[in-house]
């Protein structure tokens, strides 16, 4: 994963991008090796972690704490860019957050 964002976020958004890590590796037991960064959304300001092996990237808004219920799983199509997000509150691991996303593919899917 590439870190080097990390050099260049104030000291509130490098501590929201290590609890994104923590979090990713503690409770979703992600692996953070593979291609992919964490960094902050010029537009939104949003702090994110974005990995190339899962179809889902976890972010925090620029107001928030360091807790759990602050991260957000976003889920974004890639036929069409609608992104639909869901707080990490609401999942108990990694397996429920795949079966979330796939649930949303199946729903597109069906609507198209």
């Amino acid at each position: 994963m590439n870190l080097d964002k990390l050099n260049t976020m104030c000291d509130w958004e490098r501590k929201k991008a290590i609890f994104l890590m923590q979090t990713a590796e503690n409770k979703l037991n992600m692996n953070l090796s593979g291609y992919g960064e964490i960094g902050v959304n010029s537009n939104s300001g949003y702090t994110y972690l974005w990995l190339e092996n899962y179809n889902f990237t976890l972010y925090m808004d620029i107001n928030c704490d360091l807790i759990e219920s602050d991260i957000y799983v976003l889920y974004t199509d890639f036929t069409d860019g609608e992104e639909t997000e869901e707080s990490l509150s609401n999942f108990d691991n990694l397996e429920q957050i795949y079966d979330w996303c796939e649930e949303i593919e199946k729903k597109h899917l069906f609507d198209e």
